[in-house]
């Protein structure tokens, strides 16, 4: 009884610190709309083939961007995921995605300028509307379906409704050797497409570099 009544309190204890951990309290560095930038934990070819063509060895290589909303004293993150689509995480979730350096998690806080802090509302109301919608595995503008720097280049949206953040010409090549990554080939031939070297898009290294965001927090 005493080992059963022990590692029950000891749950309630872990799950309270996780809470804890996810009030905005604790992340007062954060505000509604903020970006957070991710080096993803290598577990999967996709991850490793996104930082191989999006980044050189000198610079961080991220390989996902997620949405801060704020819900009462709850911090979530709205991303695009290959596994689940467009989905709602717990920061404190999202977090243990990154990879760490000296035990402290890959991630910076990226927040648009001032002059274009008015969309914010806007921008994460759009995004949150895209929950449930599939991932974008053709990587294509205009499809209706978003990857995650896609999903936030179409809500971020000035008074005219068009994105902050230009398109950028996607390369699927490996950013060192200037050839197109195996992952990618058999990708897109399983999707009986072409793979889109050229056309417009984003990725999470580009997008952290905008002039039109200043990069506020390091988590690391």
């Amino acid at each position: 009884m005493f080992i059963k009544n022990f590692f029950f309190i000891l749950s309630l204890f872990i799950l309270a610190i996780l809470q804890a951990c996810n009030t905005t309290r604790n992340y007062n560095e954060l505000q509604d709309g903020d970006l957070l930038f991710i080096v993803g934990k290598s577990k999967s070819e996709q991850t490793d083939a996104i930082k191989k063509s999006t980044s050189k060895k000198n610079e961080i290589p991220f390989s996902h961007v997620g949405i801060v909303k704020f819900v009462d004293k709850d911090v979530y993150v709205i991303e695009a995921t290959t596994s689940d689509g467009i989905i709602q995480t717990l920061l404190y979730e999202f977090i243990q995605k990154a990879e760490k350096k000296k035990g402290k998690p890959l991630i910076v806080v990226g927040r648009v300028k001032p002059e274009y802090q008015y969309i914010i509302p806007f921008a994460v109301e759009k995004a949150g509307d895209q929950l449930g919608r599939p991932y974008d595995y053709a990587y294509e503008e205009g499809n209706d379906v978003y990857y995650c720097t896609e999903l936030v280049r179409f809500t971020y949206l000035d008074s005219l409704r068009n994105p902050i953040f230009p398109a950028l010409a996607m390369t699927f090549k490996n950013k060192e050797t200037g050839e197109t990554e195996a992952y990618w080939k058999k990708h897109f031939a399983g999707l009986q497409l072409e793979i889109p070297e050229g056309k417009p898009g984003t990725n999470p290294v580009d997008m952290a570099k905008s002039n039109v965001i200043d990069i506020v927090h390091k988590y690391y």
